[in-house]
Parts: C-alpha cells; sequence; structure tokens
C-alpha cells in the first residue's frame, strides 16, 4: 500500500502545542511551526481504527498493563527491525521518557552532582539537570565533512570526573540526528562501567534512523545488573507524543526495584494508559511499511532542504544531512549575523517559529533546529521564507 505524506495538515485551533504554545516561546504569534519535535502528519489509520474499537467497549478501568500481546508486540519490533533479542521481564511500562530519566537522575546523583551529555544536546535534559539543581557536564561532539563524532578522549576525561554519576545518552542523537555506531556505545558502555557513570539512553528517534550503519541500541550492551536504562515509545514514531506513555528496559534490579516501588508509592503513577498500551500492540506489529515509507519521505525532505541551501544560500547557511530523525540542525554562522538578528528575522520577516539553538547548547549558538515531518509544499514554503529572512537581514530591512 502506498501512504501519503505529502497531505497538507492544518492544526491550528486543535489545542496542538506548536501552534497554540508558541507565546511562551517567541516573540511573535501565529508563526508557522517547525519547531517542536511532533509530525504535520496523521498518525496512521490502522492505529486510529484499533483504537476506535478500544473506545467502543466503555469501559476503562483499571488496567493491568503488563499483557502478553502487549509485550511481544514490543519484541517484535525489536527482533525484526533492530536485530535485538529483548526480554520480557526487562520491559517495564513508564509514564513517559523524561519522567524516566529525571528518575534515573534522582536515583544516582545528589544535588551538585554532574549529569553527562554530549553537546548541542536535546533542550528537555537541559532543563531536567538544571531543575533538579544538577550540573550539566558536556562532551562536545565533533563536527567533521562526515558529520558528527564522538570525541573518544575527552568523553572519557570527563566521565572520570568524580562528580560525575550519570549519562544521559540520546540514541540517535537530537539536535544532530548522529547515529551512534556499535563500536561507540560498546567504548561508552566500558567508560562508564570503569567510572561508575549510569547510562539512561532515550532511544525515542530509533525508528527514524536512514543510515547504512543502522540502529543500535544500548540494549544490545545490557547484561545482569548491567547500569542501563533504555526509554522510548510511540510517540515520535506515530504522532502519538499526547497518549503519553512510553516503555524502558533494564536488567538493573536495583533501579527496577526502587522505580517501579516510588512510582506506586510515592508518586502513585503506576496506572497505565489504556490507549498507548492498545497503540503499542498495533503499531509493532502492523507498522513496518508505513514506517519505511514515512523514512523515505523524510529522506525526501532532508535531500529537498539540502539542495536548497547548496543552491540559493549556500553563503549563508550550512548543513549536513542527518543519519536519523525528521530534524535540520542548520548553521548559520557563514552569514555573519548573531542568533538574535537571524531570529528576529525568521520571527519577524519568514513568519516562522525554528528551534532556537541556544536552548540546545550551554553557550552562544549559530545554529537553528527545524522539523522536516510535514509535507513538501510546507516545507518549500518554509524554505523560500528562510531565504526570505535572510535576504532582509543582508539589506538592512529589519
Amino acid at each position: 500500500m502506498k501512504y501519503n505524506f505529502d497531505e497538507v495538515i492544518d492544526r491550528r485551533g486543535t489545542a496542538t502545542i506548536a501552534y497554540e504554545g508558541q507565546r511562551k516561546v517567541y516573540d511573535y504569534e501565529n508563526l508557522e511551526p517547525f519547531w517542536i519535535a511532533d509530525m504535520d502528519i496523521k498518525t496512521p489509520d490502522f492505529i486510529i481504527d484499533h483504537l476506535k474499537n478500544k473506545l467502543d467497549q466503555a469501559h476503562f478501568g483499571y488496567l493491568v498493563w503488563k499483557q502478553e500481546e502487549y509485550l511481544n508486540a514490543i519484541k517484535h519490533w525489536y527482533k525484526t527491525r533492530f536485530s535485538v533479542n529483548v526480554q520480557k521481564n526487562d520491559i517495564y511500562y513508564v509514564p513517559s521518557i523524561l519522567f524516566t530519566v529525571t528518575e534515573v537522575i534522582r536515583e544516582f546523583t545528589k544535588e551538585g552532582d554532574g549529569v553527562l551529555i554530549h553537546t548541542p544536546a536535546y533542550n528537555a535534559f537541559l532543563n531536567l539537570i538544571e531543575g533538579n539543581k544538577r550540573v550539566a557536564v558536556e562532551s562536545p561532539l565533533i563536527t567533521t565533512d562526515n558529520g558528527y563524532e564522538l570525541d573518544h578522549e575527552q568523553f572519557e576525561k570527563v566521565a572520570a570526573r568524580e562528580d560525575v554519576k550519570v549519562l544521559v545518552l540520546c540514541n540517535p542523537h537530537n539536535p544532530t540526528g548522529k547515529v551512534w555506531t556499535k563500536e561507540e556505545c560498546a567504548f561508552m558502555k566500558e567508560v562508564c562501567e570503569k567510572h561508575d557513570v549510569f547510562i539512561v539512553s532515550d532511544e525515542i528517534h530509533m525508528d527514524f534512523v536512514r543510515s547504512d550503519k543502522g540502529f543500535y541500541s544500548m540494549a544490545n550492551e545490557m547484561k545482569l545488573d548491567s547500569p542501563i536504562v533504555v526509554v522510548t515509545g510511540l510517540g515520535k514514531t506515530f504522532n502519538l507524543a499526547s497518549l503519553a506513555s512510553s516503555f524502558m528496559m533494564t536488567k538493573h534490579r536495583y533501579f527496577t526495584l526502587q522505580f517501579n516501588r516510588k512510582l506506586a508509592t510515592y508518586y502513585g503513577l503506576a496506572a497505565a494508559n489504556t490507549l498507548a498500551v492498545e497503540a503499542v500492540k498495533v503499531a509493532y506489529t502492523q507498522a513496518s511499511d508505513w514506517v519505511d515509507q514515512l523514512n523515505q519521505h523524510i529522506d525526501k525532505n532532508m535531500t529537498l532542504l539540502e539542495e536548497f541551501i547548496k543552491n540559493e544560500m549556500s553563503d549563508q547557511l550550512s548543513f549536513i544531512k542527518p543519519e536519523s530523525t525528521y530534524l535540520a540542525w542548520i548553521d548559520f554562522a557563514k552569514s555573519g549575523f548573531n542568533e538574535s538578528d537571524v531570529q528576529k528575522a525568521l520571527q519577524s520577516v519568514g513568519k516562522l517559529a525554528t528551534g532556537i539553538g541556544n536552548s540546545y547548547e550551554l553557550g552562544e549558538s549559530h545554529h537553528f533546529r527545524m522539523n522536516l515531518a510535514c509535507s513538501e509544499d510546507k516545507l518549500i514554503s518554509g524554505l523560500e521564507a528562510i531565504k526570505k529572512s535572510f535576504d532582509a537581514l543582508e539589506n538592512d530591512e529589519i
């Protein structure tokens, strides 16, 4: 079956953060959203139809999430998509990815401790670290002609710091789209175990890997009591972010015991979301072809962006086509303008909301992030608006 990802979706007036949440972030309103990481693409019909059928049961009491069909669907997806053999006893329902990341940080660090993170970094991670009164310790990615690479020597140096107790790994990486190799994951695990650093790996973008390397989950590195938690879910792949639930995988018995105890008796969050559990059952057994076609569409959009910059804006912008995710990390250093000027132009002239670079970095930024999970028409309009914005800067029209 051929799926249409070029349908133009207008989500204005639906209480969608991409539209209705702009006033909290931007100086202007009614901007065309290319910022927050959800898609202007519909959730597939076979998931919607399944959820509609579930709604017809007309009762939604407390749910036993640990169902064979749910666990088998996760096992099936990991086996068929990533060649990973996940054990059912290692799978746990969790309220959300960020909640789980926070609990790892709280469990294995104290206030003032360091949390290791690769920069640029997903801005929510930086916010969690600061909000929990921990310190972000950065391991900056190296920019090369072939993409972004891990600085092995620097990573081990900071991991060896006495105050660093947790690594928050974004796998694949947001915002650069870097795909971590098997060798890099094994290296990070070895270094972290050597220096008593616990790893929590957010793998929410796992289904968007378009590199020949393929996706390598940190679940591959887990043995009994390995200091590793992998957490992921359906939110990104199937545009189900508001069905707030995810699942984690770990073999670390102490963390599992503490996490589940606190979930039930401290936070009171042990109840599972029925529709989220049902969505896993159908998505992870029926969506393989849909996801493949979605990735082809995103790759086409990434190529369109790459060619546009090369042909129209090569003197102002640089762009490394990402190996994964639907997010583009665009460098405007060549333009000579600072971030404040660029954001003012993008918002006031281009009428665009893009990811603001400094929210992903610990200092000044010369990047903005752009969400390409949309129709080709929307993307083309957005690219024309970007060019118009930089032209206005060049002509001193702002």
